[in-house]
């Protein structure tokens, strides 16, 4: 069976684990298995994402040659699961120094829409800081957006995740100014 068929096989977390394991460390199927995490079709995107979540948390060495593809692939407007599965990554991932305003725009935005899943939402809070950190003029921008979820109480994972974020996107801004803010 070749990749392609390992991950039309089965809509399940069992067949995810066993196709991430085939990867393992392989780059040449990492290669394959990112072609089609990028790819139009969206039912293999869709579990292409899943699997490379998964080989991600096992071996984030895997991933990292394709970070700048993944921010250049949010423009397309790709399917929640695969935008899901790329905010995620940045949670963890510095982002390239190249695509940092490309992606905090991004992030923003992802904020700003309130159609967005609520997952997309939490991770892009937290990726928003960590950028804030290297660059904590910008917290100026992400704290009024964080603040609005947290008061219209969007979900209880919001709630929690943008208090968690604010009380650090505070700290990162009255250190980066010399101002309080909060």
């Amino acid at each position: 069976m070749n990749l392609r068929e390992m991950i039309l096989h089965e809509n399940s977390k069992l067949n995810w684990q066993k196709t991430a394991r085939f990867i393992g460390s392989d780059k040449n199927k990492m290669h394959d298995l990112m072609q089609w995490f990028f790819s139009n079709e969206k039912r293999i995107a869709q579990l292409s994402a899943q699997i490379m979540a998964l080989v991600y948390d096992e071996n984030p060495e895997m991933v990292r040659p394709y970070l700048t593809q993944m921010i250049q692939h949010l423009s397309k407007k790709p399917i929640d699961a695969v935008k899901r599965i790329i905010i995620r990554t940045f949670q963890f991932e510095n982002v390239p120094e190249e695509s940092e305003g490309i992606f905090f725009e991004q992030a923003l935005g992802y904020l700003k829409d309130a159609d967005e899943s609520i997952a997309v939402k939490a991770f892009s809070m937290t990726a928003l800081r960590k950028i804030c950190e290297k660059y904590p003029e910008l917290s100026v921008e992400a704290i009024p957006l964080i603040e609005i979820l947290v008061e219209e109480k969007v979900s209880p994972g919001i709630v929690h995740r943008g208090k968690q974020e604010l009380n650090k996107l505070y700290k990162i801004y009255k250190n980066g100014s010399g101002k309080n803010i909060s």
